[in-house]
């Protein structure tokens, strides 16, 4: 078996690959609230101009089937967390210490301002809190999940237009 001389096989694409792997893992940090809105700006463009970089410079690799598969698993398992985002049932506590919560609903599905009440273990609790006071509570924390699934879906189409490239084999140029 004759040693091969790897030096020419370099990948093209490794510094691209970098670069958005961890543009993706900055903009999920960035996706738990520590950053204002002009990081979905600087994700999207910057995540947007990489992908396209890396489409046009790919090549076909050994292990495309398992990076393609690996994103692919990526996508529906955020497919599946954002589903979870949108439909699962927010409580929001309404004291620092103790049992009282406020249930919000879900993202797609809000409870009304008028019927929200505290609770505290399942049973109603009495106009212990103003109702304003409630309904900011749970805007803002069905605004915040709502944020982050949209955050969740913006990572997961780049990831898929990733998997596709590596399912997809690159299109050889040729001479007319």
């Amino acid at each position: 078996m004759a040693l091969r001389n790897r030096q020419g096989t370099r990948s093209r694409t490794t510094w691209l690959t970098a670069a958005f792997w961890i543009l993706t893992l900055v903009f999920t940090y960035a996706l738990l609230g520590l950053f204002g809105w002009w990081v979905w700006l600087v994700y999207l463009g910057a995540g947007f101009a990489l992908t396209c970089f890396w489409w046009t410079r790919r090549r076909h690799s050994r292990y495309a089937i398992v990076f393609g598969s690996t994103c692919t698993v990526s996508v529906v398992m955020a497919l599946a967390m954002i589903g979870w985002a949108l439909c699962a049932t927010v409580s929001v506590p309404v004291d620092s210490v103790g049992p009282r919560t406020v249930v919000c609903g879900s993202v797609l599905s809000p409870v009304p301002t008028g019927e929200l009440k505290v609770t505290i273990g399942g049973a109603d609790e009495p106009g212990a809190l103003p109702q304003e006071g409630l309904e900011r509570r749970c805007s803002n924390r069905l605004d915040d999940r709502g944020d982050r699934a949209a955050g969740l879906a913006l990572m997961a189409l780049f990831v898929a237009v990733r998997a596709a490239g590596h399912f997809v084999s690159p299109r050889t140029l040729s001479t007319v």
